[in-house]
């Protein structure tokens, strides 16, 4: 967990992720009142409610009656209301207003997965309905939380309501949050992760929001503000809250990110406090090793000239050098005996060449003393290779090496054999 929640940190530092948070907190500012009204709206046309009815159940709501005027615009937006072009024209408007927040939420959620992964961006239709569909559930989020904050006063009257239901009407408002980043997670970006890491990423947001909440309501004194800033302390306290809300379910996101991609970067983790001359003692501390972490369950050992894998046989793992040395061998076609090629040291690939050609393996390979090795599926290497550009560029430069060092040799066997050829006697 230590490992997972440090790697979360640092990315969410590189990825900018608290600037997707201020654009996020923008949005739910330009967002907010369309939705509201949008939400009033359904209320009138589902319950044939009056504009009276419909801003008294919004004003449920509670804490946003003394940020925003709602009870008056709600009851003048909705007694102006033309049912025919004017009233489509302003529905569609209010509509696109509204999603000015799922769009920021969709370019933050993407600059963690599409960027890493090097996806390639969706249809621009596709761009367009998700964050229609986003603001819909947020818009049904809303609705409901209204609603069934209204039925509890019908049903009790105000702050006279069961204990129980007291309770769960206050964590219904974190339950239905969690349940939208749990689906923008898993709906909103192109490599999105898989449920699991989805709800970790969620339940991380939701719980790290509810404890800040909670010692917000104990700490922060409204009075203060409202000195301050006058008619706009309460405006500012709530964008606060909403600011910070987005940071966590950036937090989350990303944290969603690295349970998915984990092992892959763990291995990326490794190979930079193995490379680096000074690595950051946390790094060192939490990465350098194998022994007690996840990566030990690749971990293989080999004893002195033990065959790692044969010539021509069928198979695609990829081998990391953590101790020790590789021997790569290559039979001649006369089927003699085989010919040492190369050493491979400590801190290099190999085996990539099956995996990249799809072809069965090219050379023998044994094992030197000591010899300690990561052997990584297909499917991880790829993730490693998406994610982390230096590893694709070492790759790039083993095989470059690798195919001049092969050329030189053809070039030398070549000049050696024209050499016999000049001096045999005719």
């Amino acid at each position: 967990m230590l490992q997972r929640i440090w790697i979360t940190i640092q990315y969410f530092g590189g990825n900018g992720l608290a600037n997707h948070a201020a654009a996020g907190a923008y949005g739910f500012l330009l967002s907010l009142m369309p939705a509201l009204l949008l939400v009033a709206y359904c209320i009138s046309a589902l319950f044939a409610f009056s504009s009276h009815e419909a801003a008294q159940i919004i004003l449920n709501v509670g804490f946003l009656g003394s940020v925003f005027d709602i009870g008056s615009t709600v009851v003048r937006f909705l007694d102006a209301f033309n049912p025919g072009l004017a009233g489509a024209t302003s529905l569609i408007s209010m509509v696109w207003a509204a999603i000015v927040l799922a769009f920021s939420l969709q370019r933050g959620l993407n600059s963690i997965f599409l960027n890493f992964l090097h996806i390639k961006a969706s249809n621009p239709i596709k761009a367009y309905l998700i964050p229609l569909g986003l603001e819909a559930a947020v818009i049904l989020f809303v609705f409901i939380t209204i609603l069934g904050a209204h039925l509890s006063i019908l049903l009790f009257g105000a702050g006279t309501a069961p204990r129980a239901l007291q309770i769960g009407l206050s964590i219904l408002p974190f339950v239905g949050l969690g349940l939208l980043a749990f689906g923008a997670y898993r709906i909103v970006p192109n490599g999105y992760p898989g449920w699991k890491s989805a709800l970790a990423g969620a339940a991380l947001c939701i719980i790290i929001y509810a404890v800040l909440s909670a010692l917000f309501n104990v700490f922060i004194n409204p009075e203060h503000y409202h000195v301050i800033y006058g008619m706009l302390g309460d405006l500012i306290l709530l964008l606060a809250k909403v600011y910070f809300f987005f940071i966590f379910f950036f937090i989350g996101a990303q944290f969603a990110f690295v349970v998915e991609y984990f092992d892959a970067l763990l291995f990326i983790r490794l190979r930079m406090a193995r490379s680096s001359p000074k690595p950051f003692f946390i790094d060192k501390a939490l990465f350098a090793s194998v022994k007690n972490g996840r990566l030990r369950t690749y971990c293989r050992s080999y004893q002195p000239g033990e065959t790692i894998f044969l010539q021509g046989e069928d198979s695609h793992e990829i081998y990391y050098i953590l101790s020790g040395a590789a021997h790569v061998y290559l039979a001649n076609k006369k089927g003699g005996r085989q010919k040492r090629v190369a050493v491979i040291t400590a801190d290099n690939f190999f085996g990539e060449m099956g995996h990249v050609l799809a072809s069965k393996r090219s050379a023998t390979v044994k094992a030197d003393a000591d010899f300690i090795a990561l052997v990584l599926p297909p499917c991880l290497f790829e993730h490693i290779l998406a994610i982390d550009k230096n590893s694709d560029n070492k790759v790039i430069e083993m095989l470059s090496e690798r195919l001049k060092h092969t050329n030189d040799q053809l070039t030398q066997e070549m000049q050696t054999s024209l050499d016999a050829a000049v001096k045999r006697p005719v």
